[in-house]
């Protein structure tokens, strides 16, 4: 039993510290706000299927919800997508839903490695 609590107690501090963004809505451009955001606020990025993770680099460092949000807005505005999508936050976890219905159309190539982009 004390296994499960120390589990339990990890995962919530992984939480504490880490940012969950859906991207259910706007998945064609996933993997280009993952690139923009973690650039900007110099976090680790973990993708998921329709969501993306930010780890700050140092366990002792935290990330900012409220500038993710304002990274994830500015970017929506310079692709003109601002006025479709709505960015909501949740704790620590960041919803980018559309306000209309709308989707984003774009045909993105596929990503072939994560290596290519941090010189590995």
């Amino acid at each position: 039993m004390t296994g499960n609590w120390r589990s339990t107690y990890k995962e919530q501090e992984l939480l504490r510290i880490m940012i969950v963004v859906n991207c259910k809505d706007v998945l064609p451009i996933q993997h280009e706000l993952l690139v923009h955001v973690a650039d900007h606020i110099e976090a680790i990025p973990a993708i998921k299927h329709s969501e993306f993770i930010l780890s700050p680099i140092e366990d002792k460092d935290t990330i900012d919800d409220r500038e993710v949000t304002v990274l994830i807005q500015n970017y929506l505005a310079s692709i003109g997508e601002a006025n479709n999508f709505s960015v909501i936050t949740e704790s620590k976890k960041i919803f980018i839903k559309s306000i209309n219905g709308k989707k984003i159309n774009r045909i993105t190539p596929p990503v072939k490695s994560m290596r290519t982009c941090c010189g590995i």
